[in-house]
């Protein structure tokens, strides 16, 4: 369906009263509008209240950030800029987005202020995007003390552009960047061609590679924009801007329908995604020796050290302090295979403690539980603030 520029114009102008009305719906919400000097629109942001609420209190401390391009009559190139979450399933959900006419360094770094705003003060965050993409630098001037790295999936196919598709350089790229310690990469590393070498140390190792990133990034090499926003690229490009807004909120709203229902259903210790990690790892680490390694120094609280083999290498388990040789459980939050040996071993930890809380159930439930998206009233009921800020459409 096709919609005349008039349409546009009259839908641009209500475009300040719907938000407005959505903030209203919706407390806590963050909308803002950006505008040039004569009053044309340039771009908006839009974080509902109780999504950035759930990311910053109950989702792993992870976000990517990333922008399809839309297409349209109305507006010849738009951008739609997504920061998405990953919570304790290892499935994402977008806390917020914004679209902008322009995919420059200002329209970027307006956005990535916006979404700062949404956070809470001192939430130590994760940051995930693109190569290249407009969005990097702002990420490192405004979040200077988080790290921020890029998705996997980018890095491949930057190589590849680079190098060529040779087989055994992909191969060997993919088991580098999944090392879990820094002497198995440098170990895998040095065995790439000098060509792969040079590409990757140029983009820098912590930008890529697991044994670089920090503790808890729960495999976020492979986050990406939903699949929603991709399909909103091809199929919407001529959707007036409230009705793409409208669906993508209704997207937002249905995934948190769906993921309650299945949070309420859960009967099992962990959610189902930790669960099958820890079933694999509970397998392969069956016939595992665990060995308690004796305190050197007396101390009023017990260390819980351990020595672990695995039948090909020895792995130091510090229980208490949550991390194992191997790279593996401070890597994902959840225990590894060693972890779960000297559990077995001692009886004295249930393996649901040697899980970050992010992925029990009870976290995950309150994620989806704390309320929804609400809908608004019809137009012909929607409040005018005051005073009334008029949008004009960039023809």
């Amino acid at each position: 369906m096709s919609f005349s520029d008039s349409v546009h114009e009259e839908i641009f102008n209500n475009l300040p009263v719907y938000l407005y009305n959505l903030r209203q719906t919706n407390l806590h919400t963050h909308t803002h509008i950006k505008m040039d000097l004569m009053d044309r629109f340039q771009s908006f942001f839009l974080a509902i209240g109780w999504v950035v609420h759930a990311f910053v209190n109950y989702c792993l401390p992870v976000l990517y950030i990333g922008s399809v391009r839309l297409r349209g009559d109305y507006l010849k190139t738009m951008f739609v800029v997504v920061a998405v979450a990953k919570y304790g399933n290892n499935l994402t959900i977008p806390i917020a987005f914004g679209m902008a006419v322009e995919n420059n360094v200002v329209s970027s770094t307006w956005s990535i202020t916006r979404l700062k705003e949404c956070l809470r003060e001192g939430k130590e965050v994760v940051f995930i995007s693109n190569m290249y993409d407009v969005v990097d630098s702002c990420i490192d001037n405004f979040f200077t003390d988080s790290y921020h790295g890029y998705t996997c999936t980018i890095v491949h196919k930057y190589l590849h552009t680079r190098v060529g598709s040779e087989k055994s350089i992909e191969t060997l790229f993919w088991i580098t960047l999944k090392s879990y310690t820094m002497s198995t990469f440098e170990q895998k590393f040095s065995r790439l061609c000098i060509d792969a070498r040079e590409v990757l140390t140029n983009i820098g190792h912590p930008k890529w590679a697991r044994a670089y990133f920090p503790d808890i990034r729960s495999n976020v090499l492979n986050m990406e924009v939903p699949q929603y926003f991709l399909v909103v690229s091809l199929n919407h490009r001529n959707v007036p801007i409230i009705a793409l807004i409208e669906g993508i909120c209704g997207y937002m709203k249905n995934t948190f329908v769906e993921q309650s229902i299945m949070a309420c259903s859960l009967t099992s210790v962990l959610t189902p995604y930790a669960q099958m990690v820890v079933f694999r790892r509970m397998q392969k680490s069956v016939r595992w020796q665990a060995t308690q390694i004796s305190q050197q120094i007396s101390s009023p609280m017990p260390t819980y050290v351990y020595e672990v083999i695995d039948f090909k290498t020895t792995c130091v388990v510090h229980l208490n302090g949550r991390t194992c040789s191997c790279g593996k459980w401070s890597s994902l939050g959840i225990a590894c295979g060693h972890a779960i040996a000297t559990a077995r071993d001692s009886n004295m930890h249930e393996i649901v403690n040697l899980v970050q809380v992010y992925y029990h159930p009870d976290v995950f439930q309150l994620v989806y539980q704390t309320q929804t998206v609400h809908p608004l009233p019809p137009p012909s009921e929607w409040e005018i603030p005051d005073p009334f800020m008029a949008v004009l459409l960039r023809m």
